[in-house]
């Protein structure tokens, strides 16, 4: 993100030099592909939290750990030795973001195992589960209204839901451009304008920016957190404003 709002400042790439471009578009793509391994793996999870927490709480090291752990680690090694380890020597721009992205994406074999590998397969285990979610929970709603967990289990799947949503919205848009760029030898002008777009290449921090918010107003716990502590500020001030008024009204009749 610095680099990104250094580059939307100035119009150009921060410390442009090939090395600092291969380490920006390396950081990039680690970085994007966590979120997205993440993001699937959250999905599967919270599948497991509401159907099967007894399972999750008896192997909360092998279901919840060590999944994040490896796939935040296979990121971080899979984006750089691609980028790394390109098969040519790469001309960036620095007149576009990320230096235009590495060589690698538009070969045929390459680009389109990583397409695959980084976007497709784990935006189909976000969308598959949020289904499978959706249709049990809905399915299961009379005995979870009997037993009251209807309420905790729904705010669950909202939270999921939205969350899920936004990276979808976020990377539906690149998938679609990415797809037909691949599929044509000579692809219409304005999709490779988009391609090299930021405002399309960056619609996915929408995603990662409003993340907070969603769990914010998703998850009750932290909700009841924000508005008890917006009412203590606003019982605070309604008790130092009559404090003011009065050392005022009293410095007033002193002087007259």
């Amino acid at each position: 993100m610095p680099f990104l709002l250094r580059y939307l400042s100035t119009g150009y790439v921060p410390m442009y030099s090939y090395k600092f471009c291969k380490f920006w578009i390396s950081f990039n793509y680690s970085l994007n592909t966590s979120i997205l391994f993440l993001n699937s793996h959250l999905s599967v999870e919270r599948y497991l939290l509401i159907f099967h927490q007894g399972f999750l709480n008896s192997h909360k090291m092998i279901v919840h750990y060590v999944p994040m752990i490896v796939l935040a680690i296979a990121a971080f090694i899979y984006s750089p030795t691609l980028v790394m380890l390109a098969p040519r020597k790469e001309e960036f721009d620095d007149s576009v973001p990320v230096c235009g992205g590495s060589c690698y994406q538009l070969l045929p074999g390459i680009g389109t195992f990583d397409l695959v590998f980084t976007i497709f397969i784990p935006l189909s285990f976000i969308i598959s589960f949020n289904c499978i979610l959706v249709i049990r929970v809905m399915k299961q709603k009379r005995r979870m209204l009997q037993k009251d967990i209807w309420k905790k289990n729904l705010g669950m799947m909202i939270q999921l839901l939205l969350i899920s949503m936004l990276h979808v919205t976020g990377w539906m848009p690149i998938v679609i451009v990415m797809l037909i760029v691949m599929a044509n030898n000579n692809p219409p002008i304005i999709v490779v304008q988009l391609q090299a777009s930021w405002i399309l290449l960056n619609i996915m921090y929408i995603a990662v920016i409003t993340n907070p918010l969603v769990c914010m107003f998703a998850i009750p716990e932290i909700k009841e957190k924000m508005f008890s502590l917006l009412n203590s500020i606003r019982i605070r001030r309604q008790q130092i404003s009559p404090s003011i008024n009065n050392q005022t009204h009293t410095s007033s009749i002193k002087k007259n």
